[in-house]
C-alpha cells in the first residue's frame, strides 16, 4: 500500500472568523486509496468555489467520468468555508492513525488569506473531522458540467499491443494515477463516453486502460490531478 502525501507550511485558527473566500476554488475534500486504485483519477467528492457553486462527481458515461454543478448561493458557501475553519483545516498536517494498516486517507485542501492549506487524515477517527466530512452534501438542483479540458489517464500498463490505436496525442505525462494526457473535450467527449469503461488502449510501447476525467475549473494540467 503506497500513500502520496502533501505537506507543507503551519497556521492555525480554529474557531476564528473565516477571512474571504477567494474567487476560485476555496474548498475541497478528496479520498485517496492505496494502489492498485479501483477507480483511478476519481474526480474529487466536494469541491467548492468562491462564486458559490459546488462540483459534485456525476454518473459515469462509458468511460467518462462526469461532473454537476450546483449553485448553492453566497450565504451557504460562506457557512462551508467558515465550517472548514472551524474544524481545525487553516494549516497544514498529516493525521496519522496506527491503528490502522490498509485503509484510505481523506484530503481536505482548503484556500485561505491566499495561501493553501493540506489536511491528509490516513483513516480518520477524529469525530468532528468526520462530522465535518459528513456535512459537506448538498440539496438542490444539478446541472452537468461542460469542461473546455478532459484529463486521459491511462492505467494498468501492458506490454503487449493488444487494445484499440490510441487516437489522440501520447499518455506521456505522469501523474499519481498514471500515464496521462490533456484533450480538448470538444474532440475527446464523444469518443469516452461512446467507449465502455475498462476498455484497453494501444499508445506507445504498451497499452492502457484509459478514463476520461473532466479538468475541474482550477485544474489544467496532468500534475493538478495529483492532491
Amino acid at each position: 500500500m503506497r500513500w502520496f502525501v502533501v505537506i507543507a507550511v503551519v497556521l492555525a485558527g480554529c474557531g476564528a472568523q473565516a477571512p474571504p473566500m477567494p474567487e476560485g476554488l476555496a474548498f475541497r475534500t478528496q479520498k485517496l486509496v492505496g494502489m492498485p486504485h479501483p477507480n483511478p483519477a476519481a474526480l474529487p467528492e466536494f469541491s467548492l468555489y468562491g462564486d458559490g457553486t459546488v462540483l459534485r462527481p456525476g454518473p459515469a458515461a462509458g468511460a467518462l467520468q462526469t461532473a454537476e454543478s450546483v449553485h448553492i448561493g453566497q450565504d451557504r458557501a460562506e457557512e462551508f468555508y467558515q465550517d472548514a475553519h472551524d474544524a481545525g483545516l487553516a494549516k497544514n498536517q498529516l493525521i496519522e492513525n496506527t491503528h490502522v494498516i490498509d485503509g484510505y486517507a481523506q484530503v481536505f485542501v482548503l484556500n485561505s488569506g491566499g495561501q493553501r492549506f493540506v489536511t491528509t487524515a490516513v483513516n480518520p477517527e477524529d469525530s468532528e473531522l468526520l462530522d465535518f466530512q459528513d456535512s459537506l452534501h448538498v440539496d438542490g438542483p444539478a446541472t452537468p458540467y461542460r469542461p473546455t479540458k478532459i484529463a486521459a489517464v491511462g492505467w494498468a500498463p501492458d506490454s503487449s499491443q493488444q487494445g484499440r490505436p490510441w487516437p489522440f496525442a501520447a499518455l506521456d505525462q505522469r501523474t499519481k494515477e498514471g500515464n496521462c494526457v490533456v484533450l480538448d473535450a470538444a474532440k475527446a467527449e464523444t469518443i469516452a463516453r461512446e467507449t465502455p469503461k475498462g476498455t484497453r488502449w494501444r499508445s506507445g510501447e504498451g497499452s492502457y486502460v484509459v478514463v476520461f476525467r473532466p479538468l475541474l475549473p482550477d485544474e489544467s494540467t496532468c500534475a493538478d490531478l495529483d492532491v
